[in-house]
């Protein structure tokens, strides 16, 4: 083997190697913004996300409002969302009492930053897309 094929032997090794600690999330409080500049917060734990808060504009019927996306949803307390190759996602209903309500966030972790995107659909509707950082 070349010096030189040695080389880009090592290089790719190490690169195979850093690629998944990029994407691993760090537990902590990720913070940030979605669409029409409301907050928004992730909080990680041990490879899970444990919390995540938001509020977005929302369509429903004839009116526009600002909804809640709160996950665990109430009622679900202790539950969360693994986190598998730096990304997750979670679909639950924001409410127990509401039968057409589904709402979907996903995200992507990079190093001490997520981005990702929040889905609400039923008798509102609703899409955003957000970056935090730890």
């Amino acid at each position: 083997m070349t010096s030189r094929s040695r080389t880009v032997a090592v290089l790719a090794l190490v690169a195979a190697l850093a690629a998944p600690t990029a994407l691993a999330a760090g537990n902590g409080t990720y913070k940030g913004k979605i669409t029409g500049n409301t907050d928004v917060t992730v909080k990680v734990k041990n490879n899970r996300v444990t919390k995540f808060t938001t509020s977005i504009y929302a369509s429903c019927g004839l009116s526009n409002f600002i909804i809640t996306v709160a996950y665990p949803p109430a009622g679900q307390k202790g539950r969360s969302a693994k986190i598998t190759n730096g990304k997750f996602k979670a679909v639950f209903k924001g409410s127990p009492d509401v039968e057409d309500d589904k709402r979907t966030i996903k995200g992507t972790f990079d190093g001490s930053k997520v981005k990702g995107t929040v889905k609400v659909e039923g008798l509102c509707s609703a899409d955003g897309r957000y970056t935090a950082k730890r």
